[in-house]
Formats: structure tokens, sequence, C-alpha cells
């Protein structure tokens, strides 16, 4: 066996648990609005200014694929997600 194998055999057998708790799913979940998610918003917004920004010399399907349609979904997955990380956070 690979060290690669060995390392993901060891990561996997350490990522089972027997029990999840409330208490991990609302750290977990913290922890993904908190630190996660700020990196990941920041990373769409770049990905949407740069293919707005190739999107002026395209034309065609390709314009508004670029334009509009990416980074409506890309706009709305984030929000959605926010909103719902923080509703389920905040359910208390």
């Amino acid at each position: 066996m690979s060290n690669w194998t060995d390392f993901r055999d060891e990561l996997l057998s350490n990522l089972h648990f027997d029990k999840v708790t409330e208490e991990m799913k609302e750290a977990f979940s913290e922890w993904l609005l908190r630190e996660l998610f700020p990196a990941l918003k920041e990373s769409g917004t770049k990905f949407c200014d740069q293919i707005k920004e190739q999107a002026k010399t395209e034309s065609g399907w390709c314009k508004v694929r670029d334009l509009i349609v990416l980074p409506i979904i890309i706009n709305v997955g984030l929000w959605a997600i926010e909103n719902a990380l923080d509703k389920s956070l905040n359910q208390k």
C-alpha cells in the first residue's frame, strides 16, 4: 500500500461517528457559517466578477451564461446556504 492509502484509511477510521449529537451538528453548522462560508462567498464573488468581465467579449449563449445564468446560480446558491445555516443556528 502507498502512503496515501494508509493516510486515507486512517482519516476515514477517525471520521467514524458512533453518535451524532445536537451539539455536534450545531458546532459544525456554526463552523461552516463563520469559518468556511466567508471564503466560499469571496471565491464566488471573484468568480462572478471574472466571468462578467469575460462576457463583454462573448456573444450568444456564452454571453448570457456568463453575464446572467452562472452569476444568478452562484449568488442564489450562496444566499440559500447562508440563510439555511443562519436559521438553523437561530432556532433556539
